[in-house]
């Protein structure tokens, strides 16, 4: 697929190793400038600390973030920073995990229908003390994911950037002035559903 450049925004990327497999979630940043070096820099140690203080008190020990990559995805050959200050930065959460490929989905609610203007966080790292049932997650449990992901949104606009939903694409087809940027007003749970994630089982690709 050809490169289609979204001005202003920095991709950043959670690459981690669960059980030795390779994973990862990501998030666009509006950064409401061309960004340098510097802001990919900065984004990139903001991200890593947020999930070691607030997101891995809530996934399992069987998690290591491995680094955070920020990309400048307004050019083709943009700029990228890798930040891995350590390999030890782990998940928290001790006991029996469930398989790789079971996770949980957060819904990525901006103010703008259809799905052009939702995205998907997938929780990794469930462990078996969280279920409620053999296909659901206990309440409170969803909450907590569910509000560690806000509040990094909420840190993203409190430093002058947003949490965006990209959109290159309308009715199959580039959109016709480039990218809509979607910001993203709120993390939700609609659901306790476990879901599955089968790129994430050992040996079924980065």
């Amino acid at each position: 697929m050809a490169f289609i450049a979204a001005p202003n925004i920095v991709q950043v990327e959670w690459r981690y190793l669960m059980d030795g497999q390779k994973c990862e979630n990501r998030i666009n940043i509006d950064n409401f400038s061309p960004p340098g070096v510097s802001d990919l820099n900065s984004l990139a140690v903001a991200a890593w600390n947020w999930w070691e203080t607030v997101y891995s008190v809530f996934i399992s020990d069987t998690v290591t973030l491995a680094s955070v990559v920020t990309t400048d995805m307004g050019l083709q050959n943009g700029s990228q920073v890798t930040y891995a200050p350590d390999t030890t930065t782990k998940g928290q959460v001790l006991g029996t995990v469930l398989p790789n490929e079971t996770s949980f989905c957060i819904s990525l609610h901006t103010d703008s229908r259809g799905r052009s203007a939702r995205g998907r966080w997938f929780v990794a790292g469930i462990v078996d003390a969280y279920r409620n049932g053999p296909n659901t997650v206990n309440a409170a449990n969803a909450e907590s994911w569910r509000s560690a992901l806000q509040n990094y949104i909420n840190t993203t606009i409190e430093g002058a950037r947003a949490t965006v939903i990209v959109s290159r694409f309308s009715n199959g087809a580039p959109r016709a002035g480039g990218p809509v940027y979607f910001p993203i007003a709120a993390a939700a749970v609609t659901d306790l559903i476990l879901d599955s994630q089968r790129r994430r089982k050992p040996g079924f690709g980065a």
